[in-house]
């Protein structure tokens, strides 16, 4: 496939969200925090996690889904570094993401190297390639954040904003407020902050609407 011609079929943001509570519900049906990864990757889609040295340096990612479907490779350093657990993980579900959504794009392209797949990022239009990573990165967030348990975290974290007598505050303020509570709000999903951010914007339950 010639790259210019790369397309990215769109999906709503809805549909990407069922998707993926649909395959967390099949093949995580224990529904127990946090979600296990490797244990689903490895165990239950038999795909293989293959620890590769210089990855990162190669494609700035942490993980990279095989074009064959058969596994993810993940930077050896970062993959055995507990520093880079949280990052890892969405970048695991990432991938998974586009096991799920694009085997389609990817029957097309028959990239068998990493420079070849670096050589298709050089090329392709940057509008169809954000589109691409966007619904991965939409589909993992979904997937490592059940919605209704972080609804359940978020009516907590209101609670407390009350106790505290900031809801002024977090009237005026409520991205400072965010980022004081995101440790809180990200502690049974064992994901970073900043994914933690934008899983409670995203879903609309931020800034959300107090007395």
């Amino acid at each position: 496939m010639p790259y210019k011609k790369f397309k990215c079929k769109w999906i709503y943001r809805k549909d990407l969200y069922k998707y993926a509570d649909e395959i967390r519900s099949k093949y995580w049906p224990e529904n127990l925090l946090p979600i296990d990864m490797e244990k689903i990757i490895e165990l239950r889609l038999g795909l293989d996690i293959e620890p590769m040295r210089g990855l990162y340096s190669m494609i700035d990612t942490e993980a990279w889904l095989k074009m064959d479907l058969t596994g993810i490779v993940v930077d050896h350093d970062r993959y055995m570094n507990e520093k880079f657990i949280n990052r890892l993980r969405f970048s695991l579900a990432h991938e998974l993401g586009h096991y799920f959504l694009h085997k389609d794009v990817y029957s097309n392209l028959f990239f068998n190297s990493l420079e070849i797949w670096k050589e298709f990022l050089t090329n392709v239009f940057e509008a169809e390639y954000k589109d691409f990573e966007w619904q991965a990165d939409e589909f993992a967030g979904r997937f490592l954040v059940p919605y209704d348990v972080l609804a359940i975290k978020v009516k907590e974290a209101i609670e407390y904003i009350k106790q505290k007598k900031l809801v002024e505050y977090l009237r005026q303020e409520p991205d400072a407020v965010l980022s004081s509570v995101a440790p809180f709000l990200r502690k049974p999903f064992v994901v970073s902050e900043q994914v933690i951010k934008i899983r409670v914007q995203n879903e609309g339950l931020w800034p959300p609407k107090v007395i």
